[in-house]
């Protein structure tokens, strides 16, 4: 290495690692609307808001009602589960699945009479809202 320095020919630098691609962007609408599915599941369900919005599964009670709040976003908001995956924090497979979970759940009446109560108060909301 000193005699490329000396002779003034020093290697060329090394190529920077390449930069992630960028995080697709969040529907504004989508975060809105899963921002209030979020405060009426938790409610809902008695857990915090914080816990809900957190990155990762917590607790299986939690986890279930972060689920039902995907499933409303998707449902009766009617976005994609792209977006509403990208609104909740998580990958679209996952939407998916809790979409799947909420629904076979529907089969017990009073697990589907709840959730029709929700589904009523999420959409007066929204409809109050303006979304």
């Amino acid at each position: 290495m000193a005699h490329l320095i000396a002779s003034g020919t020093l290697p060329p630098p090394a190529s920077p690692a390449p930069l992630p691609p960028p995080s697709p962007p969040i529907n504004p609408r989508a975060r809105d609307c899963a921002l209030i599915a979020i405060a009426l599941t938790a409610a809902a369900f008695g857990v915090p808001v914080d816990e809900l919005r957190a990155r990762t599964r917590r607790q299986a009670p939690i986890a279930f009602a972060r689920q039902v709040a995907v499933y409303l976003t998707h449902t009766i908001a009617g976005f994609t589960l792209t977006d509403v995956a990208r609104a909740f924090g998580r990958d679209r497979t996952t939407a998916a699945h809790a979409c799947h979970v909420i629904e076979d759940r529907r089969d017990d009446p009073a697990f589907d009479a709840r959730l029709t109560a929700l589904e009523q108060g999420f959409k007066s909301t929204l409809t109050a809202q303006g979304l």
